[in-house]
């Protein structure tokens, strides 16, 4: 009769086990999961194994706690498959986190632009860095590229190179184009989806070779299907009408239905309308002139 109770006890006790199984199998997570309290069980499930043996009780109630313990070391496996899948899914989401990131990448005045702080107080829903060199050329930008930005695989790039190749540009600007051009492919090499910008140059003078260097980036934007930022336009860009315009097409999630993310011209609007107001566009107008 004690058996009996004992193996009504067991299957009483276990009767949640295949069910938490199924339920563990499916949320396809650890969390909320308790290794230690698993491991708890399966060492009472031992002893009273062990007890049974040492008494030479080998009847119906040693194969109930024979097939208890079955079904938590079932409930283990499952355990370490689904912490597995934990962790598969942060790498992922860390990965896919990183891969949606917007880097701007120019030279000397846009090394000073705060891009963190500027996308932390509009909100931006992606993180943006600036990797801008100081000097940048087209004859290093490459290198600088492969060691700066090229580890991070971001989703977008804003390119704002030329300020320093206006030597080059007037001596051959067939070759500035060439470089400019191999410049856009290596950027896009590792991603062909990959969304890049190209930003004009500050032309304070009313020049023709800083006139006739941003037409040649613009006809080569157009050509290797980049957006182009008429950097000029920053005098009267409103950085907080945009701000709010932005705010409100991500609050509706009307850039999914368009497959439109985070578009380069808003972003480079906030960001070249932040650096005039705030005066760091002057060191290239200086330059200019």
């Amino acid at each position: 009769m004690a058996s009996i109770f004992e193996a009504g006890m067991l299957v009483c006790f276990g009767f949640s086990w295949p069910l938490n199984v199924i339920k563990a199998y499916k949320a396809k997570s650890a969390k909320g999961t308790s290794l230690a309290f698993i491991l708890l069980i399966i060492t009472g499930y031992l002893a009273g194994i062990t007890a049974k043996v040492m008494n030479h009780q080998i009847n119906y109630v040693l194969a109930v706690y024979l097939l208890n313990l079955l079904i938590v070391l079932t409930n283990l496996i499952i355990y370490f498959r689904n912490r597995s899948l934990d962790r598969r899914t942060e790498v992922m989401f860390k990965s896919n986190t990183e891969n949606e990131a917007v880097i701007l990448f120019g030279g000397s005045a846009d090394k000073e632009i705060p891009v963190a702080e500027i996308a932390q107080s509009y909100e931006l829903n992606f993180p943006m860095y600036n990797r801008s060199v100081h000097g940048l050329s087209l004859k290093d930008a490459k290198k600088s590229f492969s060691e700066k930005i090229e580890p991070m695989n971001p989703e977008a790039v804003i390119l704002h190179i030329g300020n320093d190749d206006l030597d080059l540009f007037k001596k051959n600007s067939a070759e500035f184009d060439i470089k400019y051009i191999d410049l856009i492919s290596y950027v896009k090499k590792d991603n062909k989806k990959r969304r890049v910008a190209l930003v004009s140059n500050i032309d304070a003078t009313n020049g023709h070779c800083f006139d006739e260097m941003n037409r040649h980036i613009k006809a080569i934007a157009e050509s290797e299907h980049c957006t182009f930022i008429d950097i000029d336009n920053a005098k009267l860009w409103n950085p907080e009408s945009t701000k709010e315009l932005m705010s409100f097409m991500y609050n509706i999630g009307f850039d999914q239905p368009l497959n439109v993310k985070k578009p380069l011209a808003d972003i480079s609007e906030i960001l070249y309308s932040y650096a005039y107001q705030n005066g760091i566009l002057h060191a290239l107008e200086s330059k200019a002139v």
